[in-house]
């Protein structure tokens, strides 16, 4: 299923980003937990504002949409 990264955002050490459209967690970090070494800038890595992930069990990836169609194929808008 595809779903669109909404903002990330962090309360205390938990870090969340969800689909702006559905609501479906994208990303899910507890940052007390997440070791970086020092000096690194501990929070990992989002997914940019907007852009279509798609959520294949463990696998996530941003999938380029320029075929000029509304939306693309298996996306939570999709109705």
């Amino acid at each position: 299923m595809k779903h669109f990264a909404g903002v990330e955002i962090q309360i205390n050490t938990d870090l969340r980003q969800r689909c702006a459209w559905c609501g479906e967690m994208l990303i899910d970090y507890d940052l007390s937990r997440v070791a970086v070494p020092e000096g690194q800038d501990p929070r990992p890595s989002t997914w940019p504002v907007g852009s279509i992930v798609e959520v294949d069990g463990c696998l996530s990836y941003v999938v380029d949409h320029d075929d000029g169609s509304p939306l693309p194929a298996d996306t939570c808008g999709e109705k």
